[in-house]
């Protein structure tokens, strides 16, 4: 069950993020896209496979899910959120979002709990947020020191 559930999601956020109006080239939703990943990724296997703080489950159908929602879920919604950040000019709204996409990814460490995917021996949902407001603040470094380093214009020869 939590295959076909996070598989739905996954399709309905990759939806929302192509249907949305991107603030961010290309380019940059996919460096932050992969920086997200790669961060997620490495910090996952730390805390899962070397401080057994979180366990997995071990069928293999569950564990795609779980796969799911560590590469491509959480990365995508980081994203959308940081197009959403970007449109937007007063501080309590960028707050919001943010708040809001934290809530949102709490809410998908729980549903993983309650479909038997993950199992928390020495981790909790603040560690949890911790996390994932890091995660936000990666996101956004990620994306203003690529628009600061990246040329603002093409130069034609």
């Amino acid at each position: 069950m939590g295959f076909v559930v996070y598989f739905a999601l996954t399709w309905l956020f990759v939806s929302i993020f192509v249907a949305i109006e991107k603030k961010g080239s290309l380019v940059e939703n996919t460096f932050v896209f992969l920086i997200i990943l790669i961060v997620n990724i490495n910090f996952t296997w730390v805390i899962a496979e070397e401080m057994n703080f979180i366990v997995l489950t071990k069928e293999g159908i569950n564990y795609t899910g779980y796969i799911l929602n560590r590469s491509m879920l959480i990365p995508i919604l980081l994203v959308i959120q940081l197009n959403l950040i970007q449109g937007t000019k007063s501080m309590i709204q960028k707050i919001s979002i943010i708040l809001i996409s934290v809530c949102f990814l709490l809410v998908l460490s729980i549903l993983s709990i309650q479909l038997d995917m993950t199992e928390y021996t020495n981790w909790n949902h603040l560690n949890d947020a911790i996390y994932y407001f890091t995660l936000h603040l990666v996101a956004i470094f990620t994306y203003r020191l690529f628009k600061k380093i990246s040329p603002s214009e093409v130069n034609v020869l």
